[in-house]
This record gives C-alpha cells, structure tokens and sequence, in this order.
C-alpha cells in the first residue's frame, strides 16, 4: 500500500507546485524602509548642523569633544538602538522578520484499491465520563473541522453508566457517545475526516457475494477500522440497487429507496421507481462518480428537509425496533447512529419518531441502515451500544472510518 504526503493547496500557486508560492517582502526590510532610514536622515542633518556651529571656535576644542561625544551618544540611542533590533530580529528568523503562519499540514489518502486502512495509533485513543474533558481535545482536532461545527456538545448528558470515548490523528476525528431520547438509548458516533477514501465499505469475504459472514467488531477489526457500523446486510435481502467499486452490481429499484456514496465522499439518493434497469442505474454512477451503496432505506433527511413515509417495503417502519442509520453534517463530516433498548430504557422507535430525532442533529443527508439485532457501532475494535438480545448478529457487509496516517506516523 502507498501513502503519499499532499501539501495543503493554500500553500501552491496557481500551477499546482507547493514550492511555486510568491515570496513576499520582510517585515524588516519594512521597517528599515519607513521607519530607520528617515530617521538616520534626520539625525544626520541635525549631526551636522551642531558641527556647523562650532566651526571657527578652536580655542574651545575640549568642550567641542565633549559636545561631540554628546551628539554621538544621542544619535547612537535614537538610531542605533532601533536598527539593533530590527536586525537582531531578523536574525532570530532566520535573515527575516516574518508575521507568524500556521503550519503547513500533511494530506493523507489511503490509496485506491486497498482492501485494509492503516492501522490507528492506540495512543490517539481516549476516554472519559466527563465530556467537559473533550473542549481541549475538540481544540486540538480545530484544523480538521475547518470551521465546521460538531453535533457532540461537553454539556451532553451521558447514559448512566455510559463514557466518551474519542480518537484523534492528523487525518481523522472522531467522537462516540450515549444519550437517552424518548426512553430509548440513542449512540451516536461523530466523525471528521480530511480525505474522502477514509469512508469505506467493506464486504465479509472481501469481494461481492461472498457467502461469509461476520460480526461487525470481527470485520472492523479485520480492517483497521477507527469507527464502524453495520451496513445493509445486503446478502440477506435482495432490493434497492447495489453498487460496489463503482460498478452497479444488481438492480431492484421498484420499491426501495438506495443511499450513493461518491468520490468526493457525499451521500445521494435516488426514490423507489426512478431507476429500474443496469443501463440507467450504471449511467446515473458513472455519472456522479458514486463509488459504492447502501439498499435499505427509508430515506430520513434529503437535504435537511424531513422526509416522512407512511409506508414503505422494508424495514418495519411503524412498529418499534431498534434502528441504524448512517447521516451526512457536512463536507467529510458525518454521524452513524443506532437507537436501541439498554438499562432501564427500552422504549425502541418506529421510523417516524427515529426520523426526528435524527433530524434534530441539524444533518443535511440521513439513510435508515438495516437494524434489528444488526444495528451495531464499533470503535477500536469494541461494540459501543447494546444490540437485541445483548449479542451481535454475523452480518454481510459494513462501512467504516479509518485514518490515513501511514503504519507507525
């Protein structure tokens, strides 16, 4: 596998080249330029006009020295001392006195192709029970938010019992909690990445149709997973339109509503009935550059608009089951939530319930993931929520976050 480091595009010109950038005038050169140099002048002419004065006096010369002397000294405290400055400055930076810039980050991206991400660096794993502890961390992960706002929040009030657990590298944040919604135990896995390849899809046996099955922590741990969640469980039902590598797979759009992931990492959706054959299902691909897709469904939020269903074929969306659904904030930037029945709060949500409370994230894109007993969310190879019957189910497939960041840094 190939990794290779990227510089941050604000640092290139136009040409692409990170060593092209426009070098730009010194503070110091500056400083002589406005301030030093008329200052020099001034002093001189002063200089010279006290040596005018005493020009013609030679019986006086002792008193003419100390005079002088005098002279010397106040022109050596009003220009001597600020050129020492200047110059001692810019030798303190190296021949140049600069404003201070942030520095220039390394860009990460697992290379096309690879069936494992690199492995995460266990000491860039925390946890507390304390979320106020997470403000410093959310600090230091500023530069790979970008400016974005996190839906996690230090005043969350945890599950009782539960804690934060959160990791952070140069490629990758990520963030996982428990809170309590309508009596239900919602968990909630928040993640930023700086590269579209770190949101996979992985598939048991690693290649489509395999008959192996697995559980979620078995197959996150099998690929280096940050943050995973049960998929699709596309083996086990046959509908909405499969895509995998960038090649549509199998098509069965009549009824189901299918979630798209493209290259640049954002999540489409196309609506039961709108594409039913190969030939359009791989145009529309081709044309939006998905790399692959979820098919189950329903579709939660489109654009932060609520979408409402009062049926749909899959997926018991008025009964009361625990639930899975994967949810896009922002550029790079997502949630993968799961709704389940722990402690003392085992009220599990129909769709409709699950749907708002889904959109009260403020996401822009939201898709139901199988749920049931598969709904699960791993993060360093441990099961975070409880699911039915407190055991995994083996399932076909998952999606997962992985770092960027090269073996070993």
């Amino acid at each position: 596998m190939g990794y290779q480091p990227k510089y941050d595009r604000d640092a290139r010109k136009s040409n692409g080249s990170p060593l092209a950038a426009k070098k730009k005038p010194s503070l110091g050169f500056i400083l002589l330029g406005i301030v030093v140099v008329p200052l020099s002048v001034a002093v001189t002419c002063w200089l010279m006009g006290q040596m005018l004065c005493n020009v013609g006096r030679p019986k006086i010369a002792q008193p003419r020295q100390i005079s002088d002397m005098a002279i010397a000294e106040q022109f050596h405290a009003m220009v001597g001392d600020p050129l020492q400055a200047v110059l001692e400055g810019m030798t303190a930076s190296g021949g140049a006195v600069t404003p201070e810039e942030p520095p220039v980050r390394k860009v990460y991206w697992i290379e096309e192709g690879a069936q494992v991400a690199p492995e995460p660096d266990q000491s860039c794993y925390g946890q507390t029970t304390d979320p106020a502890e997470l403000e410093k961390v959310i600090e230091e992960a500023a530069y790979l938010l970008d400016g974005q706002e996190l839906y996690f929040s230090p005043d969350v009030e945890l599950f009782e019992g539960s804690a934060v657990n959160y990791y952070l590298d140069e490629s990758i944040f990520a963030v996982t909690w428990k809170e309590v919604r309508d009596d239900a135990v919602y968990t909630f896995s928040e993640v930023k990445i700086s590269h579209p390849s770190q949101f996979r899809r992985h598939l048991a046996g690693g290649e489509f149709g395999s008959e192996m099955q697995y559980h979620t922590t078995e197959m996150a741990q099998s690929v280096n997973a940050v943050v995973a969640s049960s998929g699709d469980f596309y083996r086990f039902r046959k509908f909405g339109i499969m895509v995998y590598e960038g090649q549509v797979r199998r098509v069965n759009g009549t009824y189901a509503e299918t979630c798209y992931i493209d290259s640049n990492g954002d999540m489409h959706f196309t609506y039961a009935g709108e594409l039913v054959d190969g030939e359009s299902a791989q145009a529309y691909v081709d044309e939006n550059d998905i790399q692959f897709s979820l098919a189950f469904g329903p579709i939660l939020v489109d654009n932060y608009q609520l979408v409402e269903h009062e049926w749909y074929g899959v997926g018991e969306i008025l009964d009361e089951y625990a639930r899975a659904a994967l949810c896009q904030m922002d550029e790079l930037h997502y949630i993968v939530v799961t709704a389940n029945g722990e402690g003392t709060h085992y009220k599990v949500p129909d769709v409709a319930t699950f749907a708002e409370h889904i959109s009260a994230t403020g996401c822009k894109m939201a898709y139901c993931l199988d749920g049931g007993q598969t709904a699960a969310i791993v993060m360093n190879d441990q099961l975070i929520n409880r699911p039915v019957y407190g055991e995994q189910r083996k399932i076909s497939d998952i999606i997962y976050f992985a770092t960027a960041v090269p073996d070993g840094g």
